[in-house]
């Protein structure tokens, strides 16, 4: 079972809170926190993809097998013929 969490948001957020329960968009303060840790959850797994991408094409790139382009106009008509 979940042990309860007490920390501080501050008069901000403690205010954003209370507006999304009292305006409907959650029924308790906990599922609101819930939402938002869920998206930060999903921002993260997301980020992490990013980053591991980003790895994989500079590895490309080191081993020589990037493109070069001449000029944006160039990169954007070989991005747009690949769609």
């Amino acid at each position: 079972m979940a042990r309860a969490k007490t920390f501080s948001l501050g008069d901000n957020y403690d205010g954003i809170l209370s507006d999304l329960v009292k305006n409907g968009r959650f029924g308790t303060e906990t599922e609101a926190v819930r939402a938002g840790i869920r998206m930060l959850a999903d921002y993260e797994i997301k980020m992490r993809s990013l980053r591991n991408d980003i790895q994989a094409a500079d590895a490309e790139i080191d081993a020589g097998l990037g493109k070069r382009y001449a000029n944006g106009r160039e990169l954007f008509n070989d991005v747009m013929d690949e769609g």
